[in-house]
């Protein structure tokens, strides 16, 4: 069983801007709201937190709150939005919703400067899948857009946001089909 928590929100967000492939910082206000959020994982049996490189600083948090060792690796990064790193989110989500179009062709076809479907596939997709091999229980730390991505099944229309945010502190299951 994997479950998957947002990060708290980073000064980017809080902002109304998309970070990308650099690490931003979290506010010291959000750190203390956002370990309140863990408490429903107090007591599991979990075997690990697992993030990205980038996400290791809300991943420390919470396996320092937990007692539960992190695991972060490049594999586990986020859709790379390329130059629109610290875009406004409506630009960074126009931006993917022109290239996703373009993936219905060819799902080689990056944004600019950042991921194709087939990148963002091949890294995330992957080991998401081997984490789910595993068949340990983890705690996977990342980003509102990569959860949507998941819970969809990795439908690339997730990768924008719908309109209904994913709710912060919401935790989210996810098993392999038939388990």
């Amino acid at each position: 069983m994997i479950y998957i928590v947002a990060t708290p929100p980073n000064k980017l967000d809080k902002k109304g801007r998309v970070s990308g492939w650099r690490h931003v910082p979290l506010e010291r206000k959000t750190k203390d709201s956002w370990r309140a959020n863990l408490a429903p994982l107090k007591g599991r049996e979990l075997n690990a937190i697992v993030s990205s490189d980038l996400d290791s600083e809300a991943a420390n948090l919470a396996g320092a709150e937990l007692g539960v060792p992190v695991r972060t690796d490049f594999g586990y990064r986020r859709f790379n939005v390329g130059r629109r790193h610290a875009s406004p989110a409506d630009a960074a989500n126009e931006a993917i919703r022109t290239v996703e179009f373009k993936w219905a062709r060819n799902p080689d076809i990056p944004i600019r400067e950042g991921d194709s479907l087939t990148s963002l596939r091949n890294r995330l997709v992957k080991n998401i899948e081997r984490l789910l091999d595993e068949g340990k229980d983890v705690l996977f730390v990342t980003d509102m857009r990569t959860i949507a991505f998941i819970r969809s099944g990795f439908d690339p229309h997730a990768l924008v946001p719908n309109g209904n945010p994913v709710p912060e502190g919401k935790i989210f299951k996810v098993a392999r089909k038939g388990a």
